[in-house]
């Protein structure tokens, strides 16, 4: 789907994007092969000159009034190719438009702040490859604002991480990289509540500052947010070496505040200071949202007009949910629209998303889908009525029940805890998030209910309660089965060992409502207590758990909430993350409809990310291709006024594949409509003299050169059921005719799926070639789509994209997608890929699995899936979709932004 933006225009300026190249940054760039390297020698200069302040541009210009401009120039060009390693890293992915020099070498020996965090994380015992991902990603990030040195600084920048996996410790890198190298001044605004602004500078406090207090200055601290009566211009000056920090919660009487007190400073002061303001949770509150197109909300004035009356300001955005972000108006070069750079971070070893979670397609025609981890468990509907207010004039005199699935879930939560403590565990936090209702008062109630259920556990434990231990031991045991520990590399837990520590767990275990109007003494505080144990949370709250905040240890999560837009739903799966030594552990119950809500998403925001990779090695930019977001038949992209800007999407279907994944399985004339497609395609083909062949030892019934009329006319006659919204068959027909009328897709490689030998359980079919071939596997998902079809989840395998490229399948396992599709490039340029899966009707789940049944249907199935070439820019030939109108669902419907804190808002 190529974005069609009615106000974006293509930037004129240079750009240059990343090559798949490797970059070591621990190495120390030297840019001298010695004593009589003269040149080397000059770009060392100008490498000191930029770390002290200068653009290289300006260092060379000095350099010059000395030396022979032709020599200088030599350096220069030493120096910018050099620094141009650093835009030749292969992750993280960007694209990015430069309208400057490469400037930026990396970390040098010398620098202080960087290579003390570095410290700092290793202490902590961060993982290497961990650290050597934020070392490249801030680097990555830091190489893309402009230069300290330069006059005028107006960098617009997003980072996309993922929902809680260390996006702190990500821009807590760029500051401290940013700040070595001149950035004089770091703004960081934290979110909207009191909780997030007073965890993240605690976060920077103990990880950057307190190793290197005689380097920084702070205007902000844990109890206190920005109120800075001091002279500004003392602070900012570039008399002294300090640097300055603010962590800034994004409320319209702080910024103001802040925008009175640095634009209060002499103008020589601010034109000698840069300033990087890093905007944490950037989608929140930040982009326009005023229903008045020519006005705007005052959050995102105020961060507008910061940015306005700096002369040196650079702004990155960062956040898990970019959706907001990609909506901002790109014609407004003040607004804050990513026009220079979108950087999207890797995802770390060990961290638990959305692919652990719900799966992902095999790698190969002999491997079935991976369904991910057996970790939720469902709520069922009617409990709704009992776990929240059935409205807002009912939130005060509600009380939830404990009902039997959260009564499930807390006695699994204090055994998982009592097993970690059995694995040695006792020093780490262990937290449990109930979230049902953004109703406040609802959550102090909730508490009540939740101490009460605490101590008559407690009490029973105590006593030795035959009944409540054989209910405990019957609920270890089958959570256990669900998710065997030998699958993540752990030791399982016997219960009799766990059941030791239950009586110190329950004791230890403190309730705490977390939302706008908790006291701040009695909100969540992860130190360890006197003795050395982690604290045990079970923590009830709304939305302030919605954005940000770090549940720590967080190990079973209760989640019963509707919600209406991409955004606050990701945001809310505070789940995800790195769970170390208890990846087995943890559990989420949730409703089925949320389950499903989030299956689809993961498809969503992997779309976005395979965007951004996918164009980091072509000639795009920001400005000139627009990431696109898929729409979703029940869910908004994002609050509506934040989507004034967004133009209703084309699809296009270069460089894409696109697959068949639900499927009419008792619906036989439907089944047989389509065998008898398939048999008519393989008919025709032999007929115009097109024969069948292998491709190295690969299984598959391949044949070339077929004529894009041929697998239009068996488009024609084959059958997508609607549940395949990727497919709609008639915009597929569209574009290939388009992109036919254009010279391109002329000619298709066909293949018929196999295995390599038959296995009796599942058959063969005739399908008109010379010998039956074999049919294969593929399980229905338990996940449901309608009572008359099923979803299989993945048909593809992720070599099958190479199926015509003539090398052997060992070869191309292990390769990533973008590898695999430069080598179908390589071998069979501009041509389509239509490939034809016989299912048995008889396809079985593995053994064990708990997520898949029996396909059960009536007669064999034929899986589409079609590979689609890159064509160029100028090329395409998107077709118009319509979508459904967004159902009026009466039920709690929130925004992301409306927290419970918003009292304070101008002071």
């Amino acid at each position: 789907m190529q974005s069609a933006q009615a106000s974006q225009k293509p930037s004129q300026s240079s750009f240059s994007i990343s090559e798949n190249k490797s970059f070591n940054q621990g190495e120390c760039m030297s840019l001298s092969d010695g004593t009589n390297d003269q040149v080397g020698q000059l770009a060392e200069q100008i490498r000191d000159s930029v770390r002290a302040g200068r653009t290289p541009e300006e260092a060379a210009a000095r350099l010059s009034t000395l030396l022979p401009p032709a020599l200088v120039e030599q350096a220069l060009q030493k120096y910018r190719d050099a620094s141009r390693r650093v835009w030749t890293m292969k992750e993280p992915g960007s694209i990015y438009n430069k309208h400057f020099d490469p400037w930026y070498l990396g970390p040098d020996p010398s620098d202080k702040l960087w290579h003390s965090y570095e410290k700092h994380l290793k202490e902590k015992g961060w993982d290497p490859a961990a650290i050597k991902d934020i070392d490249e990603a801030s680097t990555r990030v830091v190489s893309l604002l402009d230069p300290p040195g330069k006059a005028q600084i107006r960098t617009r920048g997003l980072v996309l991480g993922h929902v809680q996996s260390g996006k702190t410790a990500s821009f807590t890198a760029v500051i401290a990289k940013a700040a070595d190298v001149g950035y004089r001044f770091i703004i960081v605004l934290s979110g909207m509540n009191n909780v997030l602004r007073y965890q993240t500078q605690l976060r920077i406090d103990e990880d950057l500052i307190a190793a290197n207090l005689e380097h920084w200055i702070t205007v902000t601290d844990v109890q206190d947010d920005f109120a800075a009566n001091t002279n500004v211009n003392s602070f900012l000056t570039e008399k002294h070496s300090t640097k300055v920090l603010g962590v800034v919660k994004k409320n319209s009487g702080r910024l103001k505040r802040l925008h009175r007190w640095l634009t209060g400073a002499r103008p020589e002061v601010l034109r000698a200071c840069p300033v990087l303001i890093i905007d944490d949770e950037a989608d929140q509150a930040s982009p326009n949202s005023h229903p008045k197109p020519d006005e705007r909300t005052k959050i995102n004035e105020l961060i507008v007009k910061l940015l306005q009356d700096l002369p040196k300001a650079a702004y990155v955005g960062y956040t898990a949910t970019p959706f907001a972000n990609l909506f901002i108006d790109p014609s407004l070069p003040e607004d804050l629209y990513p026009r220079d750079f979108i950087v999207d971070l890797p995802r770390g070893n060990g961290y638990f998303g959305a692919e652990q979670i719900f799966g992902r397609a095999p790698v190969d025609e002999n491997e079935e889908p991976v369904d991910g981890l057996n970790v939720i468990r469902l709520v069922p509907d009617h409990e709704g009525t009992q776990l929240k207010p059935p409205g807002r004039d009912a939130r005060f005199t509600f009380t939830p029940e404990i009902t039997a699935t959260l009564r499930e879930a807390m006695l699994y939560f204090w055994m998982a805890v009592a097993a970690r403590q059995v694995r040695g565990q006792r020093g780490k936090h262990a937290t449990m998030l109930i979230h049902t209702t953004q109703y406040a008062a609802a959550h102090r109630n909730a508490k009540g209910a939740v101490d009460a259920f605490q101590g008559a556990v407690l009490r029973l434990i105590q006593k030795g309660d035959a009944a409540l231990m054989a209910e405990l031991e019957a609920l270890w045991l089958r959570e256990q089965a669900e998710l065997p520990s030998e699958m993540l590399g752990l030791e399982p837990v016997a219960f009799a060992d766990l059941s030791a520590h239950m009586t110190t767990v329950l004791r230890r275990t403190e309730s705490k409502v977390e939302n706008g109007s908790s006291p701040t003494l009695d909100r969540v505080d992860y130190q360890q207590d006197a003795d050395g144990n982690g604290r045990i949370y079970i923590v009830i709250g709304g939305n302030v758990l919605s954005r940000g905040l770090t549940l720590e240890g967080l190990t079973v999560s209760f989640f019963v909430r509707s919600a209406s837009a991409y955004d606050t739903l990701l945001q809310m799966g505070r789940w995800f993350g790195y769970r170390p030594g208890y990846g087995d552990l943890a559990r989420v119950w949730m409703t089925e409809d949320l389950r499903d809500y989030f299956y689809d998403l993961a498809s969503v925001e992997r779309e976005i990310r395979q965007d951004i990779s996918r164009y980091k090695n072509g000639d795009v930019t920001p400005m000139e291709f627009a990431v696109r977001i898929r729409q979703h038949p029940a869910l908004a992209i994002t609050a509506k006024l934040k989507m004034q800007h967004a133009v209703q999407a084309k699809m296009a279907f270069n460089a894409r594949e696109v697959q068949t994944i639900v499927f009419r399985h008792e619906d036989q004339s439907w089944l047989d409509q389509n065998l008898k497609a398939a048999r008519d395609l393989i008919a025709r083909m032999r007929a115009a003299g097109i024969q069948p062949a292998t491709v190295t030892d690969k299984p598959h019934k391949v044949f070339f050169d077929v004529s894009s009329t041929q697998v239009l006319q068996f488009l024609n006659e084959y059958a997508i059921d609607p549940g395949n919204s990727e497919m709609p068959n008639g915009l597929l027909q569209s574009y290939i005719r388009d992109q036919n009328q254009r010279g391109h897709i002329a000619l298709w490689t066909v293949a018929v799926v196999t295995r390599s030998a038959p296995v009796p359980a599942l058959g063969t079919i005739d399908f008109g070639l010379d010998a039956e071939v074999p049919l294969v596997n593929r399980a229905r998902s338990l996940r449901k789509r309608g009572p008359q079809v099923v979803d299989i989840k993945a048909l593809m395998s992720e070599t099958d994209v190479a199926i015509d490229v003539p090398r052997p399948a060992s070869e191309l396992r292990g390769k990533d997608r973008d590898e695999l599709r430069d080598l179908r490039e390589e071998a069979a340029p501009d041509r389509g890929l239509l490939l034809l899966y016989p299912i048995s009707k008889d396809s079985m789940p593995r053994q064990g699995s708990t997520q898949r049944a029996l396909l059960g249907a009536v007669q064999h199935v034929v899986g589409l899936a079609l590979v689609f070439p890159d064509v160029p820019q100028n090329d395409l030939t998107p077709q118009n979709y319509m979508t459904v109108e967004l159902p009026d669902v009466d039920s709690e419907q929130i925004d992301i932004d409306d927290l419970e804190d918003m009292a304070e808002t101008d002071e």
